[in-house]
């Protein structure tokens, strides 16, 4: 019966080494339990049809040379499932493979599981491997109706570089690009109105459920145009709001169907609860961001209710002040901080749990100015730093800080963190420090007070004299995020991730002298060990970008960096470096650049990094002719001019 054919190719497409690795896991695990009799958890199937499915697997693993290939496959696989869909989608292996193809099976294979699943909701909701394959059909489903709608938001990822040859062998790629009958678009529709209503009138069995949790959520972002695509192996039990593409133009009917999922929760007298439990969280926060969609004022609503009735909830509400003092306690510490929190015992029980607290940061991100003041208010006010120490709780001092919207209220957050900035640095919570340093970038306020708080912390003070040497250390105590007396004799080239940041934050400032004259100060060895790491060179771009730092402080660092450019040159990150102070550089230095490069061609060439650059400024046509070269690159500037021009004057 399994006989159908198995069509790959020998061409494969990068993928992430730890889905590799758990991918291969995968089938030998599956091979050892064969040996055993054991064809794969859930539904039981034969050994005949195991090793049918378990050789599509195998060739998945190699790729696919085109998307006709797999689209023959996911026909091919289909056509061996007629009959049986609902049993073998129960089955562990035949999950795994379905789940892969379903995207790019023909219109009439995907409607015959449709039926067949439409006629047995209640039990694959529950089921362990089915209800991956229901969660999957309705984002296929979804994908067809909006068939040649544009997205109005793009996923922030967009920007990064991605081949188009592996981009096209994505459900979304794939069915975006293809047409579909007007008909068969209209039973995907349906079948996605059809599922979320099912799972509408079934809320309470299935909001608590962790397979059925899942599908309501697909469908809730479904309803209101939000496609977020699947990530293999994602710990994550929250939607992934940098990771989703908004399309327009869906059904009235969708869009109150969504509604009536908020309307319902909101009437439950569970409702307080809901936010400390593992899914019943997940699904409010999905609601929350299909909500900032569909409407901005039940959002509101939605919000102020989660606030009032849920988040100021006390542990001591629930007749355990033994476990309320003792979660107290873990939170906020034994001793009470004097000026900061009155009654520790009356902490907020959000705080508490690892659900709830992910849902506030959800709520953060998506809530309004006036929503975003209120959590502000009722929440952190007073007891920014004390969350801010905890492990628990100090991401959401960092979302509250990357979407404060009033002055007056990050300047209040501020006071309470500027003196204990230091302290948060020994801890490890760099990121909160980053993104007060953001929030100062973003909101135009408490600029120079930053940088003042920065320098005390990292104990290079503003000061005159002899202690003036000092405080040039600034640049290379945020680079490592450690004190002077610590920096003063390391010699590492260690760049640390949210330092870096900051640097870049700092050079955005609206002053940034203080901070650009203490790199311009800096040995050149130790600028050229910050730019040839990952982290460091994106400070020499922020740098050479900023429109607060002057022609004159640019070309100060080009020429401190000379006698360098070899070396940069054949780094990679080094090379990103010096193509940027390049193109920054004024005429008589490009020369000085070039030379350099000149005389140590082989070295130069002997790296691929330095052959691109090698190539990029035409190193081979200055050894040649530097007047040819001059005059290659005068043309080029003025054809750029032209360009530029053209531009303006549309």
């Amino acid at each position: 019966m399994f006989s159908g054919s198995v069509n790959s190719g020998e061409k494969s497409f990068p993928t992430r080494q730890k889905r590799k690795n758990k991918n291969t896991r995968f089938r030998r695990n599956a091979h050892g339990f064969a040996k055993k009799g054991i064809f794969g958890r859930g539904t039981q199937i034969d050994e005949e049809q195991f090793s049918y499915f378990v050789n599509i697997l195998d060739a998945m693993k190699n790729g696919f040379e085109s998307v006709e290939d797999k689209v023959t496959m996911a026909n091919n696989v289909l056509a061996q499932t007629k009959d049986q869909e609902v049993r073998l989608s129960s089955n562990q292996i035949v999950c795994k493979v379905l789940e892969s193809l379903l995207g790019f099976v023909e219109a009439e294979r995907l409607e015959s599981y449709f039926q067949a699943f439409a006629e047995n909701f209640r039990p694959l909701c529950s089921d362990s491997f089915a209800s991956h394959i229901l969660q999957k059909l309705v984002e296929i489903a979804f994908l067809r109706f909006v068939d040649g709608e544009s997205p109005d938001v793009s996923d922030h990822s967009a920007n990064k570089k991605s081949k188009l040859d592996s981009e096209q062998f994505t459900d979304e790629f794939y069915n975006r690009n293809n047409s579909f009958s007007e008909d068969h678009k209209k039973n995907c529709a349906n079948f996605v109105l059809k599922t979320s209503k099912f799972l509408l009138n079934n809320l309470e069995d299935f909001v608590w459920d962790s397979c059925a949790n899942h599908i309501m959520r697909t469908c809730v972002l479904s309803l209101v145009g939000i496609y977020e695509p699947k990530k293999a192996f994602s710990q994550s039990k929250m939607v992934d709001i940098d990771n989703r593409k908004i399309y327009s133009g869906m059904p009235s009917e969708w869009h109150e169907t969504c509604k009536e999922f908020a309307r319902r929760l909101q009437m439950w007298p569970q409702f307080p609860d809901l936010p400390y439990q593992e899914h019943s969280s997940a699904l409010i926060g999905t609601i929350c961001i299909a909500l900032k969609v569909l409407d901005k004022k039940m959002l509101k609503l939605f919000g102020n209710q989660l606030l009032l009735q849920a988040f100021l909830k006390h542990e001591k509400e629930d007749n355990d002040e033994s476990k309320d003092a003792q979660l107290s306690n873990v939170l906020y510490g034994e001793k009470e901080q004097e000026g900061t929190l009155k009654d520790a015992s009356k902490a907020p029980k959000v705080f508490q749990h690892q659900s709830s607290v992910r849902l506030l940061e959800t709520l953060l991100v998506v809530a309004g100015p006036k929503l975003s003041s209120q959590i502000y208010i009722t929440l952190f006010a007073g007891r920014v730093y004390i969350l801010a120490e905890k492990s628990l709780t100090n991401f959401s001092v960092q979302k509250l800080l990357h979407h404060i919207r009033e002055k007056e209220d990050f300047e209040s957050v501020f006071e309470e963190l500027k003196e204990n900035i230091e302290n948060l640095l020994k801890i490890g919570h760099t990121g909160v420090v980053k993104a007060l340093t953001a929030a100062c970038l973003r909101l135009q306020t408490k600029q120079a007070q930053m940088i003042t708080a920065l320098q005390n912390a990292l104990h290079v003070p503003p000061s005159t004299g002899v202690a003036k040497e000092k405080s040039k250390f600034f640049f290379l105590c945020l680079l490592k995020l450690k004190p002077y007396e610590i920096v003063k004799d390391d010699k590492s080239s260690f760049v640390h991730l949210h330092g870096s940041m900051i640097i870049q934050d700092l050079l955005q400032f609206n002053k940034p002298i203080f901070i650009v004259n203490c790199i311009i100060e800096s040995p050149p060895e130790q600028l050229v060990g910050c730019f040839t790491t990952p982290n460091g060179s994106y400070i020499a771009e922020a740098f050479l970008q900023s429109k607060f730092i002057g022609e004159k402080s640019r070309e100060k660092l080009i020429r401190l960096l000379e006698g360098f450019y070899v070396e940069l040159a054949i780094s990679k990150h080094g090379s990103h470096v010096l193509e940027m102070c390049f193109a920054k550089a004024q005429d008589n230095h490009k020369i000085v650049i070039v030379k350099e490069l000149a005389e140590k061609a082989n070295m130069v060439k002997g790296s691929q990094s330095g052959r691109v650059v090698y190539s990029k400024l035409r190193v081979d046509t200055y050894r040649s002719s530097v007047n040819q070269w001059k005059n290659s690159l005068q043309q080029k500037q003025s054809k750029a001019q032209q360009i530029f021009k053209g531009l303006i004057d549309e």
